[in-house]
C-alpha cells in the first residue's frame, strides 16, 4: 500500500502519532518523558505551532497540534530527531528510535476537534493503565481540567473557548470550561472515533471537509499514481539525506536514524568501513546535541527513584 500523502497548510490541525521501532518502548523513565516535553516546547516555539492535547504512552505518543505554517513535517522531524538524540545519549544507545515516519491525520476542527482531544486523553484508560484520566500524569488532561499548572506551550485557552462556543481571542470562564471539559471527557470512554469518521487514512471529517482540504492544500512528496507501489514504498535513498542535510556526517545520521538505513548499508554505498561510518554518525550526534542543548537537558532530567 502506498504511503498516504502529507497535506500541509497554515492553521491545519492534526492528530499525530509516532511509535517505537518494532513497537519497543520510547520512554524508559520519567526523565525520558520530561525530555520529550522539553523538546516539544522548543519545537513548537521554533516552528510557530500549538499543542491542543497530548498523551505519552509507553511505546508511542499522541499529539493534537495546529501548525501556524505549512510545516508539519519540519515540526515532527525536529521533535523526533532531537528526542532520539536525547534518548540515545541518556541510555548509551545509537540508531533510530521510532518506527518509520510519524502518522498524521488531518482533523475537521468544527466536527472533531473536541472528539479527538478526548480520545487522546482517554488512551491510558482504554489501555487499562489507569481507571480515570486524572490518574495518568503524562497527558494534557490535568491541565485542561485545572488539576495541574498551565504549560506555556499547551493551548488550553483555545480548547476551552471552542468547547464553550466562543471566539478563542475572547476571555472565557475558565472554571466553567474546565468543569465542562471534565464532564465531556468522562462521557467518551465508549466512543468509537476512527470507525465512524476516518477517511482515506488521513482525514477525520466528511466528504465536504475532504474537498475543502484538497482544494486549499499542496500535498507533500506527491507521487504519480502510475508509479508502482513497490517504488512508492521504497525508503528515501542516501541522496535525499545529502540534499536535506548540511554535511556528510549529518546526512549519514539522518539516513540511519530517520531513514532506517543500517551502518553496513551506508558503508557499502559509500565505499567506506563500518567503523568510519560509525565515527561520522557519532560526531554528527555530538554536534546536534550541542546545537540543541541536549546535554543540559539530560543532566537536568535525571530522575530520582520516585520518578521511575
Amino acid at each position: 500500500m502506498a504511503r498516504p500523502l502529507r497535506i500541509e497548510f497554515p492553521g491545519a490541525i492534526y492528530h499525530v502519532t509516532s511509535r517505537g521501532d518494532r513497537c519497543e518502548r520510547i520512554f524508559m523513565d520519567a526523565g525520558d518523558r520530561l525530555a520529550l516535553l522539553r523538546v516539544v516546547d522548543q519545537a513548537l516555539h521554533r516552528f510557530e505551532a500549538r499543542m491542543l492535547a497530548y498523551c505519552l504512552m509507553g511505546n508511542h505518543y499522541h499529539f493534537v497540534l495546529q501548525t501556524g505554517q505549512a510545516n508539519l513535517s519540519r515540526v515532527m522531524r525536529q521533535i523526533n530527531g532531537v528526542y532520539t538524540q536525547a534518548f540515545n545519549a541518556r541510555h548509551g544507545l545509537v540508531g533510530h528510535l521510532f518506527q518509520g515516519r510519524f502518522k498524521a491525520i488531518l482533523v475537521d476542527r468544527d466536527a472533531y476537534l473536541l472528539e479527538v482531544c478526548r480520545y487522546v486523553e482517554l488512551n491510558p484508560v482504554r489501555a487499562g493503565m489507569v481507571t480515570q484520566p486524572e490518574d495518568w500524569p503524562w497527558s494534557s488532561y490535568l491541565v485542561h481540567v485545572g488539576q495541574s499548572s498551565p504549560l506555556a506551550w499547551l493551548d488550553s485557552e483555545t480548547l476551552h473557548a471552542f468547547l464553550l462556543g466562543r471566539d478563542p481571542r475572547t476571555a472565557v470562564d475558565r472554571r466553567a470550561a474546565m468543569a465542562q471539559y471534565a464532564a465531556w471527557v468522562g462521557e467518551g470512554l465508549g466512543m468509537r472515533l476512527w470507525d465512524e469518521a476516518l477517511r482515506q487514512q488521513i482525514y477525520l471529517g466528511d466528504d465536504a471537509f475532504i474537498e475543502r482540504m484538497q482544494a486549499k492544500a499542496t500535498p507533500v512528496r506527491r507521487t504519480s499514481p502510475a508509479t508502482p507501489s513497490v517504488q512508492r514504498n521504497r525508503p528515501w535513498s542516501l541522496s535525499h539525506w545529502f540534499a536535506s542535510s548540511r554535511s556528510t556526517p549529518e546526512a549519514l545520521l539522518q539516513a540511519h536514524v530517520e531513514g532506517g538505513l543500517t551502518m553496513s548499508a551506508l558503508a557499502k554505498e559509500l565505499g567506506q568501513s563500518v567503523s568510519t561510518i560509525s565515527r561520522m554518525i557519532r560526531a554528527a550526534e555530538q554536534q546536534l546535541r550541542q546545537e540543541n542543548g541536549i546535554d543540559g537537558v539530560i543532566q537536568s532530567l535525571e530522575p530520582n527513584d520516585s520518578q521511575r
